[in-house]
């Protein structure tokens, strides 16, 4: 593992940071959720901000912010539409918005109630790759479910968490299209199955505490590996599962099997999120490690290496983070402390 000094740019924002997203089509645009607990009143509230990074003056300035009653906990662009962005709320709410093609002008759409028990936080939300107008939602209630942004209908997946359900991933490959996969508190792994709702196995053993980052190979990153499943844990560890398909050229899950471990290393940091490069061929993974910076991943199959770390200013938690489209860079936030790093994945220290 070799750290990396090549810091692009940095700023501190209003309010804490929590989440990070890159324009698709414009990596100059930087859009970030933001989510601030007032200590004496319990109130939480937040702001989407955006923000135009300049590359020829390594710059990065706020263009626009819209407060929300509400903090924000994630947020996530629509694969088939950039003109439509999500954000995950602590009142149990989602915001869909309009995302301005040649401006940086964005506006409420709507605001959908995903659970009316306002102390329920919406953890995590992600669009089905093969139908964007669903999406699966995840609380801190520790239920699952899969909105319908048409409808306005949440079908609630039939096997919960006891504790906080933190992130899921959709399976996206062959047979596998059918599942959702989610991990919570209770660090328990649980697959389901879309048609019926119902779970197809439950993982128990394996994460020694809180599972909170989930990433299924897809169509444009680690294609080859579909019988693959990656888990990122408040442990620290970062884990790659074999779900036991029985053809790995058109992987399925099989009914009370139970997936094997086949790689884990400890990356010094609550692994607490996975992104996965979005520059074809390129299998590499970006990896926010809460209270230890970032971290490059590269894979190769079920094998792994750390190679390249970041720390710079990230003196508190790492939470958020992306890569741009042409993969020039990475943009990564910490809490606390409010800062956003841009940094280059390939320069390192000499």
């Amino acid at each position: 593992m070799v750290a990396t000094n090549s810091i692009l740019a940095k700023i501190v924002t209003g309010l804490p940071p929590c989440c990070l997203r890159i324009h698709p089509n414009d990596t100059s645009r930087i859009y970030i959720g933001t989510y601030k607990l007032e200590e004496k009143s319990g109130i939480k509230h937040g702001s989407l901000d955006v923000y135009r990074y300049d590359a020829q003056d390594s710059s990065l300035a706020l263009l626009t912010s819209v407060p929300t009653k509400s903090a924000i906990l994630d947020i996530k662009f629509n694969p088939q539409d950039s003109s439509q962005l999500l954000s995950a709320h602590s009142n149990g709410q989602l915001i869909i918005w309009k995302v301005g093609q040649d401006n940086d002008e964005i506006t409420i759409v709507n605001e959908v109630t995903i659970d009316d028990d306002e102390s329920n936080c919406i953890t995590s939300v992600f669009y089905n790759p093969n139908n964007s107008n669903q999406v699966l939602v995840t609380l801190t209630s520790g239920y699952s479910g899969i909105h319908d942004l048409i409808s306005h209908t949440t079908t609630v997946l039939e096997a919960q968490h006891s504790l906080e359900c933190w992130t899921g991933s959709f399976g996206e490959l062959g047979q596998l299209q059918h599942v959702v996969y989610t991990g919570g508190d209770d660090s328990q792994l649980i697959a389901h199955d879309l048609r019926a709702s119902q779970p197809i196995w439950t993982l128990s053993r394996g994460h020694n505490a809180g599972i909170v980052s989930i990433l299924s190979p897809s169509k444009q990153w680690s294609s080859t590996s579909g019988n693959l499943l990656w888990t990122g844990s408040y442990d620290d560890h970062l884990r790659v599962w074999d779900l036991r398909c029985i053809d790995e050229t058109n992987p399925r899950l099989i009914e009370g099997y139970i997936p094997k471990k086949l790689h884990e290393e400890n990356l010094n940091g609550g692994v607490w999120r996975l992104i996965p490069s979005h520059v074809a061929n390129d299998n590499r993974v970006l990896s926010c490690c809460m209270y230890d910076g970032a971290r490059i991943i590269n894979t190769r199959g079920a094998d792994f290496s750390v190679d390249r770390y970041f720390k710079g200013d990230h003196e508190s938690m790492c939470y958020g983070g992306d890569w741009s489209f042409d993969g020039n860079y990475v943009a990564t936030c910490s809490f606390y402390d409010k800062v956003v790093h841009l940094w280059s994945p390939d320069t390192i220290n000499e």
